[in-house]
């Protein structure tokens, strides 16, 4: 048997290795159960520490909003004392201004400091006294305003009626139909209320009211007797304006009338020849009207905004006191952009004849009229003065029954070109009714001296007559005094199916033929003989184009039976006509008819 030889110090390195190895494997061990075991104490900590804060948080926003609320309702009930003190500050300090009965106002104070409360043995608020105190007052307060139900309204129709002619000169025929309304302020309403302008004894209407307003003051509803009207309102009103009601009313304002106001709401004003005429000449309505006596102007005074002939216009009239002959109005007519300002002088109370003078501005030209005025006429002439830097002079006379306008308007130039841009503004007086109007008939004719912008003539003379609504141009003329004249044989401008259409008939008459070829440069091969041009247009004013339903060269006439007579009519396309835009476009296109007729 061999024997076995064993190396002592490898054996022990072996064992140390395999002790080292075994020590670190349960450090190891050892280490990383330590780690989670401080890990889970940490997590657990942490979840502690969060819970006690939320559990914090909460009672610490609980308690801030307990003391939030515990503050605010403080802070309501110290507000409430003092509002109430001050409520009852300022209601005292109001009722000393106010002048009513010293026994209701000795009341009311026992009320304010809540007197009858002083003794009331449970507890209640100040702030609820004043509540209290305040509905007995409000239910007070209504009990009073409604006192005039009370009313004996037989007597009060009587009051009222002497009121208004004492105070505001008003004959008035009152109905019994009296409604008295607290809102919007103390007022009674009466319906079918009669103006007259005469005496009891002789009464002559000239004012139909649907319904008449008397606000009254407050102060004195109390007392039936000294019952004090602020203002009245006429509403649903029809005025008829005669010579009797023109007169009455040219006296009433020669008095001082009230400072207190009347007031005019969506009515209407019928101008009439006579009393006895029911056909008016002219309508006016009114939006809202003015009629008081002016303390600063010492004047009565009148504003109205209405419409007359569907045109809007302003009027402020002031009558003066001091001197009772003198009258200024204005009228402003914001859609014609034209403004007038007169002054009116009478010569004398007793005269009929007065005389004044109004200055017109019309698109930025002022113009002065000086006029005078008896019982059947008025007569006018301006001074000398410019409109858009050309000189202008007219004149003329106006017949008052029956109405009717002849005027003479003498111009020194007009630019044609101008004319015809700023057209739009004279088209409002015929979209409006102003011109076309039935009652408003006349005649005006302009002399027009040069017409600058426009090639082929050079003056003009326009006959424009109005009657029974029609717009007539008859016998104006328009004249090259070397080449040719521009007759209108019938030409108006009437409605018909709500359009304004213009129709006429025009004559060129030709004053030389060569030097009418030669400003139309037709050459002498496409010339023939040409005495006179006849045209037929017809044209709706709303749209840009015409139509041509005659175009005849050399038309039989008294002094050209030889003539060779040519209708062109058909030659002519009306698109062609309507898109000419200027004069060199305009002689292309008659050049061209030329060469079709030879």
């Amino acid at each position: 048997m061999k024997k076995i030889k064993v190396n002592i110090t490898a054996f022990n390195q072996y064992l140390i290795s395999f002790r080292n190895s075994i020590i670190k494997k349960i450090k190891s061990f050892l280490f990383s159960v330590k780690i989670n075991f401080n890990q889970y104490l940490i997590s657990f900590r942490n979840s502690i520490i969060k819970k006690r804060k939320s559990f914090l948080f909460s009672v610490k926003i609980n308690f801030n909003q307990y003391l939030i609320s515990f503050r605010n309702s403080i802070i309501n009930k110290i507000k409430s004392f003092f509002f109430s003190i001050e409520i009852k500050n300022f209601i005292i300090k109001q009722l000393r201004l106010i002048r009513i009965p010293r026994k209701i106002k000795k009341l009311l104070f026992f009320f304010i400091h809540l007197e009858f409360m002083q003794n009331i043995k449970f507890n209640t608020s100040v702030f609820s006294r004043y509540l209290i105190s305040l509905i007995v007052l409000l239910f007070s307060y209504l009990f009073y305003l409604s006192i005039p139900v009370f009313y004996n309204y037989g007597d009060l129709q009587k009051d009222i009626t002497k009121k208004l002619l004492k105070e505001f000169n008003l004959n008035a025929a009152l109905s019994a139909n009296i409604t008295y309304k607290i809102l919007p302020s103390p007022n009674f309403e009466i319906s079918n209320v009669i103006l007259s302008t005469g005496s009891d004894k002789k009464f002559n209407e000239f004012a139909q009211i649907k319904k008449l307003k008397i606000y009254v003051s407050i102060r004195k509803l109390h007392s039936q007797k000294k019952l004090e009207i602020k203002k009245i309102i006429f509403s649903d009103a029809n005025l008829n304006i005669n010579k009797n009601s023109f007169y009455y009313i040219n006296d009433l304002f020669r008095k001082k009338n009230s400072s207190k106001k009347i007031i005019i709401k969506k009515s209407k004003i019928f101008f009439r020849k006579n009393v006895d005429k029911k056909d008016a000449i002219a309508i006016s309505t009114i939006q809202n009207s003015k009629i008081f006596y002016d303390e600063k102007k010492n004047s009565n005074k009148i504003i109205i905004d209405g419409s007359i002939f569907n045109t809007q216009y302003n009027l402020n009239f002031l009558r003066s006191i001091a001197n009772q002959n003198l009258t200024n109005f204005q009228i402003n007519f914001k859609q014609l952009s034209a403004k007038i300002n007169n002054e009116f002088l009478k010569s004398s109370e007793k005269s009929i004849n007065s005389e004044g003078i109004v200055s017109i501005n019309f698109s930025g030209s002022e113009n002065t009229i000086n006029y005078e005025i008896n019982n059947e006429f008025i007569l006018f002439s301006s001074d000398e003065t410019s409109i858009n830097e050309q000189r202008i002079f007219l004149n003329g006379k106006v017949n008052i029954s029956p109405f009717y306008y002849n005027i003479y308007v003498d111009l020194d130039t007009i630019n044609v070109i101008k004319f015809i841009k700023n057209f739009y503004k004279i088209q409002n007086l015929l979209q409006n009714k102003v011109l076309l109007n039935k009652n408003f008939n006349g005649k005006i004719i302009f002399d027009i001296h040069y017409l600058e912008g426009i090639k082929l003539f050079d003056r003009a003379k326009i006959n424009l007559e109005i009657l029974n609504g029609k717009l007539m141009l008859n016998n104006s003329t328009m004249t090259s005094e070397k080449i040719v004249k521009l007759i209108f044989l019938d030409s108006v401008i009437q409605e018909k199916d709500d359009k304004k259409i213009f129709k006429s008939k025009f004559l060129f008459d030709i004053i030389d033929q060569k030097k009418f070829y030669q400003k139309l440069q037709v050459p002498k091969s496409n010339r023939r003989q040409l005495n006179n041009i006849y045209l037929e247009i017809e044209k709706d004013l709303e749209v840009d184009d015409f139509k041509i339903n005659k175009f005849i060269i050399n038309k039989k006439l008294k002094n050209n039976l030889k003539d060779k007579t040519k209708d062109l009519t058909n030659l002519f396309n009306t698109n062609e006509i309507n898109n000419v835009k200027n004069w060199i476009e305009l002689k292309k296109l008659l050049n061209q008819i030329f060469l079709e007729i030879n």
